[in-house]
C-alpha cells in the first residue's frame, strides 16, 4: 500500500489548490480576498471538500493499482529465477550470480569456489518408479541441500538432476568439505514409495573447483573445471567428490 498512500497524499495536495485557483481568478477579476471569503464561504468549502474527495479517491485507486502491478512484477521476477519444481534458484540465476561473484572475487583478491553435484543413476528411478516419484526425490534432495547450505552460499538446480553451489571466499579444501557435507545430506534422504512398499535412497557425485587452486580467467572457465571434476567422479565409480587441480606442466 506504499504507492497508494503516496498517490493519496499527492492527490490531496493537488485538490487543495482548487479553491485557491478559483480565488486567484476572482482576484484577477477585481474581487478582494475578504469579500470572497465573506460572501461565498460555502462555495469555497464545497470546492475544497469535493476536490479532496474526488482527487483523493482517484489518487488512492491509481496508487493501489500501481501497488498491485509492482507486486505482480516482483512475483514474475522471482519466478524467472526460481526452479519450478524444487523452489531453488535456477541455472539462469546461478550463472548470473557466478559472474557477479567472480568479478567481486577478482577485485577483492579472494577465492571463489563452485561445486556441481549430480545424482547417481537417477534415470533408473524415473524408469522404475515413474517421473512423479523422480520429482519427489529431486524435491527431497533440494530440501536437504538447502538445509546444509551456509550463510553467503548460493545453491541452485542447474539441470535435470544436477545441482550447483557457489561458495565465495572458499579455497579448494573448504569447498571440498562443503561438497562432502552436501553428499552426506543427500545420502541421508529417504523418499517413501507409494503404498508404503519401501523407500528410495540416492547417492551423488560432486565436482569442485576454486580460483585459489586454478589459473582460471573467467566464470565459465571456473564452472567448466568443476564440471570436468564431476565427470571424473562419475568415471571413477560415482558416489564421490573430486577436486579440480591445476594441469601438470
Amino acid at each position: 500500500m506504499k504507492r497508494a498512500a503516496i498517490r493519496l497524499l499527492q492527490s490531496l495536495a493537488i485538490a487543495s489548490g482548487a479553491p485557491l485557483g478559483w480565488m486567484s481568478i476572482r482576484i484577477l477579476q477585481g474581487a478582494s480576498v475578504h469579500d470572497e471569503l465573506n460572501t461565498t464561504p460555502g462555495l469555497y468549502l464545497y470546492m475544497l471538500v469535493g476536490s479532496l474527495a474526488a482527487f483523493g479517491c482517484f489518487g488512492f485507486l491509481i496508487g493501489r493499482r500501481e501497488d498491485e502491478l509492482l507486486a505482480i512484477n516482483e512475483r514474475l521476477d522471482t519466478l524467472a529465477i526460481t526452479d519450478w519444481l524444487t523452489g531453488l534458484r535456477n541455472a539462469r540465476y546461478f550463472h548470473a550470480r557466478l559472474a557477479e561473484e567472480f568479478a567481486d572475487a577478482q577485485r577483492a583478491r579472494t577465492p571463489l569456489a563452485v561445486v556441481i553435484v549430480d545424482l547417481d543413476f537417477f534415470k533408473r528411478i524415473n524408469d522404475q518408479y515413474g517421473h512423479l516419484t523422480g520429482d519427489d526425490v529431486l524435491t527431497a534432495v533440494a530440501r536437504a541441500i538447502s538445509e546444509v547450505t551456509r550463510r553467503g552460499e548460493t545453491e541452485a538446480r542447474v539441470g535435470g538432476e544436477e545441482f550447483a553451489m557457489l561458495l565465495p571466499g572458499s579455497d579448494g579444501e573448504a569447498a571440498f568439505e562443503a561438497a562432502e557435507r552436501v553428499r552426506a545430506a543427500i545420502a541421508a534422504v529417504t523418499v517413501p514409495l507409494p503404498g508404503g512398499t519401501g523407500a528410495i535412497r540416492v547417492t551423488a557425485s560432486a565436482g569442485v573447483a576454486s580460483t585459489a587452486d586454478l589459473p582460471v580467467t573467467g566464470p565459465r572457465e571456473l564452472y567448466r573445471a568443476a564440471d570436468e571434476a564431476l565427470y571424473q567422479a562419475k568415471s571413477e565409480g560415482r558416489n564421490r567428490t573430486i577436486l579440480a587441480t591445476p594441469p601438470r606442466a
